[in-house]
């Protein structure tokens, strides 16, 4: 097992993830994903819920040009990387698309 998989390489994400409940406690609670393969990333996402993923962007005060988008077949996604000490939140918001949206495809 090399360093960098070990639970004390999560303390310095776990960190920056309590500091920021700390500093925006009003913010709503995403999927949080922390994986031990890519160790400098917290990985925040947003299921059918565009208006938090919008606060988070405000909180955070991530210019909204910045933001990258795409659609597949049945879901739209926007993700915004932002950097707190040394560590990428990838915020990610995903979004059903409606039916008419699709031609009737579910």
């Amino acid at each position: 097992m090399t360093p960098e998989n070990t639970l004390s390489s999560l303390s310095r994400r776990l960190k920056v993830l309590a500091d920021l409940g700390t500093r925006h406690p009003e913010l709503p609670a995403p999927n949080v994903e922390i994986c031990s393969v890519i160790t400098d990333r917290i990985t925040l996402a947003f299921h059918e819920s565009p208006s938090a993923f919008r606060q988070w962007l405000t909180a955070l005060g991530i210019a909204l040009h910045t933001v990258k988008g795409g659609a597949g077949a049945t879901t739209a996604w926007l993700t915004a990387l932002y950097e707190v000490d040394g560590v990428t939140l990838k915020l990610t918001s995903y979004t059903r698309l409606d039916v008419a949206e699709t031609d009737g495809a579910v």
